[in-house]
């Protein structure tokens, strides 16, 4: 179990390190795009490499806030009650999350094949999008595992209690 969750860790902080890098790339092509702007000149396609990034930022950002529990968390249906309720209601939300994240991952995949097939490109630079769809759904397959790693946790926390 402990090797599971050190891997899911491992691989949710490269993940979010790479969202990183592709955010701070970003935000210095919008600067030079502007930059260049107010003399007159401007970097072709920047709207559709700014829309690629901005969804691989936050796909591959999600697995480690959900790790990091960095997330909006509304809690006030459950802070009175016990430690049980509270870890069965945790539980079950996660396995909700499991399903839809599942879904998300399974039909972004069955896209990126739809895209890669029809060669489907950006329409200024010919950017194929289906890297970054496999890319998003790579992601949450392991935001599914994020939260598998989540309900051990909470299965540990509950047996050391």
């Amino acid at each position: 179990m402990r090797a599971f969750l050190a891997v899911v860790k491992t691989i949710s902080g490269w993940m979010n390190g790479l969202a990183a890098v592709v955010l701070f790339l970003m935000m210095m092509l919008t600067v030079c795009d502007v930059v260049l702007r107010a003399v007159g000149k401007s970097i072709t396609g920047t709207y559709e490499l700014v829309a690629i990034a901005g969804a691989i930022v936050v796909g591959f950002a999600v697995a480690q806030t959900s790790w990091d529990k960095g997330h909006i968390f509304v809690d006030f249906l459950i802070e009175n009650r016990s430690p049980a309720v509270k870890n069965t209601v945790n539980t079950l939300t996660r396995i909700v999350g499991i399903l839809i994240f599942a879904l998300l991952s399974w039909n972004l995949f069955l896209k990126a094949n739809h895209l890669y097939t029809s060669g489907e490109v950006s329409m200024t630079l010919h950017i194929p999008y289906y890297p970054a769809c496999y890319g998003l759904a790579f992601c949450f397959l392991v935001e599914c595992f994020v939260l598998v790693a989540d309900i051990i946790r909470l299965g540990i926390t509950e047996n050391n209690a």
